[in-house]
């Protein structure tokens, strides 16, 4: 009886163990590499339009921010975009939401009442799991070039800066004046189990092009 108990608990723990790696294996079938000659197409490519320029602005009075219309855009975990990072040689594909469902999928554009897609040019927001899809995030810098594709366009954004903040940190997702786009994921890297931090890369948007 007793060897009937550890074989089963065996077969069990076999099981899982064999569901969780299938589980972090499909995530990681959303990152693609993306070649260099790709790559160098993008940047060698003549600016589209013209990127926005930055305007003083009177800060006298508090200003109401704006609220985005796209919150039922697409569906949860339906595929909306591309992301590319030069840096790794590495594209992601990305899906509408951050809930399980999406993040599962690949990378997830989060929804809120203050974010929007990079159409609308203000602030887009990425968010991956660390362990199967932005697992190398950690090695951008400042001045570091990322391109999101988008319904025909191509967005070039510029790394502007990079931190760690606090998971409860509420100042991340904000309504930004200025195109942003903002890529997340927890914090350390290496962290068993659920991390307490988060690693931040803000960038701001510096061309678009047509995808031909």
């Amino acid at each position: 009886m007793l060897n009937k108990v550890l074989f089963m608990l065996v077969v069990i723990g076999f099981s899982c163990a064999a569901y969780f790696t299938f589980q972090w294996w499909d995530s990681t079938q959303a990152v693609e590499k993306v070649t260099e000659e790709e790559i160098n197409e993008w940047e060698s490519h003549d600016q589209g339009e013209e990127p926005p320029q930055v305007v003083v602005k009177n800060h006298d009075k508090p200003k109401q921010p704006r609220y985005s219309n796209e919150l039922h855009k697409f569906d949860n975990g339906e595929k909306v975009g591309r992301l590319i990072i030069p840096l790794l040689n590495k594209g992601y594909s990305t899906y509408w939401g951050t809930d399980e469902q999406s993040l599962h999928q690949g990378v997830g554009m989060f929804i809120s009442k203050w974010t929007t897609t990079p159409d609308e040019k203000r602030h887009t927001v990425l968010s991956g799991h660390r362990e199967t899809v932005f697992t190398q995030l950690g090695e951008i810098e400042k001045g570091a070039p990322l391109f999101y594709e988008y319904e025909g366009k191509r967005y070039k954004y510029e790394v502007e800066k990079t931190w760690v903040t606090d998971e409860d940190d509420r100042s991340v997702i904000v309504d930004h004046e200025d195109p942003t786009l903002t890529l997340t994921t927890c914090y350390p890297f290496d962290f068993i189990g659920s991390a307490p931090e988060r690693f931040i890369v803000q960038s701001r948007l510096v061309d678009v092009q047509e995808i031909e």
